[in-house]
C-alpha cells in the first residue's frame, strides 16, 4: 500500500506519459518573457516551446520565479488529506530558492498533521536528472516502502543520475549567474563550445571547452558511453532548446554505437531553457557516481 506522494518541480522537465506512468505530481514555477508571465507547464500550454526560444533568439528578456508558498501549500495539503506522507523532491539548492519555499511550507504544515511526514530533499540535480530521481521515488512509493528508506536510497545514489551539456553560447548561462567556472573558461571562445555537466555540489558547471558544435555533440555522445551504468537497461533522456536536428543527431550516434533499453527526446523546459539559451542539448542518464566539482 502506497504510504507517500512524490512530487517536484518545473525543472524535472519530466513528460505526462512518464509522470503518469509513475504518479508522479509537480509544483509549477513561472517564467516572464519580455514581461508578460507564463506558468512554467511541462505540456508548454501557456506558450509553445517554438515561440518561446524564438523569442529568446530575438533577444526577449527572459526571467524565472521560484515556486511560490501557496502553490506547495495547496500541493501538500491535497496529499496529506489523503492520509499520505510527502516527499518532494527539489531542483538543485544551488539553482533555485524553491527547497527553502518547500521546506517553510513543511514546517507550518507539520503542526497542523503532526502524525504525518513532510520530508523535501535536496536532488542536487536539474533538468531530467532531477525527473529521474524524482520517478524512481515515485516507483518505489507504489511498491509500498517507507519515506525513510526511500530518502536513504536516494542520499546513496542522486549522484548517479546527472545531466551532461552543450549550449550555443554561454552567454543566457552568465546573464542567469547559473554556471561555475574560472575567470579564463570565459576567455576567448569564438568557436569553442562548452561541455557543462551538474556538479557533485549541484553547480552547473562548465568543465569542458570543444571546437565546433559537431565535436561538443560527439563528446555528450561518448561521455555517456562512458559513464552509463547497464546500458541494455538503461534509459536516455535528451532535451534540447529548439534543437531537433541536434538531439536526433545525438540519438543515432548513441544507438548506432551502444545498445540502450531506450532513448526518448523532449523539448527543454522554459525553466531550465531561459537560462541555458536556444540551441542547448541536455543528455540525462543513470551512471557513474560524479565527482567533478566546480568553483565555489
Amino acid at each position: 500500500m502506497k504510504k507517500f506522494q512524490v512530487l517536484t518541480d518545473s525543472t524535472a522537465n519530466i513528460t505526462k506519459q512518464y509522470r503518469e506512468m509513475v504518479d508522479l505530481d509537480y509544483c509549477k514555477m513561472h517564467v516572464s518573457v519580455d514581461g508578460v508571465e507564463y506558468s512554467a507547464d511541462l505540456e508548454w500550454a501557456e506558450i509553445s516551446p517554438q515561440d518561446f526560444y524564438g523569442a529568446m533568439r530575438n533577444n526577449a528578456k527572459t526571467a524565472t520565479t521560484l515556486v511560490t508558498v501557496e502553490e506547495f501549500e495547496n500541493k501538500f495539503i491535497k496529499y496529506l488529506d489523503q492520509g499520505l506522507d510527502v516527499l518532494y523532491i527539489a531542483c538543485s539548492s544551488k539553482l533555485s530558492g524553491s527547497l527553502n519555499n518547500a521546506k517553510i511550507v513543511a514546517s507550518e504544515l507539520q503542526e497542523r498533521y503532526p502524525d504525518r511526514k513532510i520530508i523535501c530533499f535536496d536532488s542536487l540535480r536539474s533538468n531530467y536528472a532531477e525527473g529521474m530521481i524524482a520517478a524512481s521515488a515515485a516507483k518505489q512509493a507504489n511498491e509500498g516502502k517507507d519515506i525513510e528508506d526511500v530518502v536513504d536510497y536516494l542520499n546513496e545514489n542522486r549522484l548517479k543520475f546527472q545531466c551532461h551539456a552543450t549550449v550555443e553560447s554561454l552567454s543566457w548561462l552568465r546573464k542567469a549567474g547559473r554556471v561555475k567556472a574560472g575567470a579564463a573558461f570565459f576567455g576567448n571562445l569564438i568557436g569553442i563550445k562548452p561541455i557543462l555537466c551538474g556538479d557533485a555540489r549541484g553547480n552547473n558547471f562548465a568543465y569542458k571547452k570543444v571546437k565546433g558544435r559537431k565535436n561538443s555533440l560527439d563528446d555528450l555522445v561518448n561521455t555517456t558511453i562512458e559513464r552509463i551504468e547497464n546500458p541494455s537497461e538503461a534509459v536516455v533522456f535528451i532535451d534540447h532548446a529548439d534543437s531537433i536536428e541536434d538531439a536526433n543527431y545525438v540519438k543515432e550516434q548513441l544507438e548506432s554505437k551502444i545498445q540502450l533499453k531506450e532513448i526518448y527526446i523532449n523539448y527543454l523546459g522554459p525553466i531550465i531553457g531561459s537560462t541555458v539559451g536556444p540551441g542547448a542539448i541536455i543528455v540525462n542518464f543513470f551512471g557513474k557516481k560524479v565527482t567533478i566539482m566546480g568553483e565555489e
